[in-house]
């Protein structure tokens, strides 16, 4: 049967017969069975695929029953629809035999109208369910081609990864045996007392080995092509770069075992030092892209290295290198900072290049990590309106550097200055005047400072400014400058004019002193600046007071 021809069975008389062939006479590709027992039924039925069956129930010699049982026997998705014709006004009671959907029935004198509406939209569901397994079968057939492809990469893979498996094992075995044949070969040639005759077959011993070199030599380039180094390091501009590895080892095999290792595998140039001074030392002048540290160098632990690098914040990824029976050293550099820890006489060369590989993509997907979460903080930082740092920037800028102040003896200083009469011209004139006036006062502010210096709007009206490495007397002259020129400069926004003034205080403390003097706190030092404000401000505004 094709898609376009299919049988429909009838067990009737020659009559009903007559009937579904004239109300279906232009169904050009249906094709009618007649049977006239249920053994011929039974035999149609387990033959081949029908679109419907024709039963009329009063047929001699059929048994409705041992039909409905032959149905129910398929495969549900094959049991064909059955339309029943009975002389009797009730339901027959094959109905519950049968799965609803693939039963009805008519009654005689037959509806040819009707009989038609119902074989219809048994063919109708008929093609339906043909199409539907013919989909079926191509899906299959298309997931079949699918598998047999990828089983097939797959199988080209694997072969492949056996093959240069296999080809550096051969390469391994056979060079040492070329070499010695290439060194017997010179001699026996040199030898005085070689009869003549052999002189022939050393040469040609000879010539094959050197046949057999350029082979393996062949093989070799043929290798490294297959296993290319990934691009694991790009520079500014996104191109391909050699990379630049630290290992940190006392021990020249070790080094040579990770250089052999990473050879054709990484394009990186490795770096070896033997203590925790010479690598500081390599690390400042190299600036390497990943670290490896073995647990042991000559002038102590790798560990204390590794403290060093974490607490400069060496934005390389660190490797801890350990022995078999030192395994607890690895744990602890783990939890010290290391990215991880490699038993360097169980790690073979494609471990080393795949943990090397792995680290840097974590730490590279870290440092994007961490960029984001620095931009979000200095965006929580930042003031909307005159785009300054707010208070909790200016926190932390004095905090951080208050601490370098005390570590280094330096002197540091902040200033806080507060717009007079603000909130009296924002009320008369307008919240946008008053935004205006606030942006261009940090703006006047910005302009008088060093680049070292940090200006933070510190409250409504107030701003500060953060200065570094700056004592009590060179305060006082930079305050007096602001002031000055914010009074002489007139400010004007639309067609009004604004005479603004400033009132400042400051406050400071000398390299001398304050690393001793336990009271000279972040608070305490902002409060004095505070303090000083509000001398200035009750004593009329317009001036500084310390």
């Amino acid at each position: 049967m094709t898609a376009t021809t299919y049988h429909a069975l009838i067990l009737a008389s020659t009559d009903t017969v007559q009937v579904v062939h004239d109300v279906l006479n232009d169904v050009s590709e249906l094709f009618f069975i007649q049977a006239e027992s249920t053994d011929d039924a039974l035999s149609h039925i387990g033959a081949r695929s029908l679109a419907f069956i024709v039963m009329d129930l009063s047929l001699p010699d059929l048994d409705p029953a041992s039909v409905a049982a032959g149905l129910t026997g398929l495969p549900r998705t094959r049991m064909p629809p059955l339309l029943l014709i009975t002389d009797d006004p009730f339901r027959p009671d094959l109905y519950d035999r049968v799965p609803p959907l693939l039963i009805d029935h008519v009654v005689k004198p037959l509806d040819p109208t009707l009989i038609r509406a119902k074989l219809l939209f048994f063919s109708a569901f008929f093609r339906h369910r043909i199409a539907m397994e013919q989909s079926i079968e191509e899906l299959e057939k298309v997931y079949d081609r699918f598998m047999e492809q990828h089983q097939t990469v797959l199988s080209q893979t694997s072969a492949r990864k056996e093959m240069l498996a296999s080809l550096s094992t051969f390469i391994h075995q056979v060079r040492p045996f070329l070499s010695r044949i290439q060194a017997g070969t010179f001699f026996l040639r040199q030898a005085p007392d070689l009869p003549q005759r052999l002189h022939q077959s050393v040469s040609q011993i000879r010539t094959a080995g050197k046949q057999m070199n350029r082979t393996i030599q062949n093989l070799q380039r043929f290798r490294s092509r297959e296993t290319d180094p990934p691009a694991l390091f790009t520079d500014r501009n996104g191109r391909t770069r050699a990379g630049r590895i630290l290992f940190a080892t006392p021990f020249s095999d070790d080094f040579m075992i990770v250089h052999h290792h990473l050879n054709n595998r990484i394009n990186a140039t490795l770096f070896q030092a033997e203590s925790t001074d010479q690598a500081m030392t390599v690390v400042a002048d190299v600036r390497p892209d990943l670290i490896l540290i073995h647990h042991q160098l000559s002038d102590g632990s790798g560990l204390h290295l590794l403290d060093k690098l974490v607490r400069i914040g060496t934005r390389a990824p660190l490797i801890i290198t350990v022995d078999r029976n030192h395994t607890d050293a690895g744990a602890a550099a783990v939890a010290s900072g290391a990215r991880t820890f490699l038993i360097l006489e169980q790690t073979s060369a494609l471990d080393l290049a795949d943990t090397i590989q792995g680290t840097l993509e974590q730490a590279r997907m870290t440092h994007k990590v961490q960029g984001a979460l620095n931009r979000i903080e200095l965006i929580s930082q930042k003031d909307r309106l005159t785009q300054l740092l707010n208070r909790s920037g200016f926190n932390q800028t004095l905090a951080v550097e208050m601490a370098r102040a005390r570590r280094y003896h330096l002197p540091l200083s902040i200033i806080l200055a507060r717009i007079d009469h603000f909130k009296k011209l924002n009320d008369t004139y307008g919240h946008r005047a008053g935004d205006d006036i606030l942006t261009a006062c940090a703006a006047r502010i910005k302009a008088m400072i060093r680049d070292e210096d940090v200006v933070c709007r510190f409250a409504a009206e107030k701003f500060a400014v953060v200065l570094p490495n700056t004592g009590s007397d060179r305060i006082r002259i930079l305050a007096e400058r602001i002031r000055l020129h914010i009074f002489e400069n007139q400010l004007q926004i639309g067609t009004r004019t604004f005479y603004l003034t400033v009132s400042i205080g400051t406050a400071s403390f000398t390299g001398d002193t304050a690393p001793d003097d336990e009271t000279l706190t972040l608070p305490a030092l902002v409060g004095q600046a505070i303090h000083a404000l509000d001398r200035s401000v009750k004593k009329g505004g317009n001036q500084i007071q310390s």
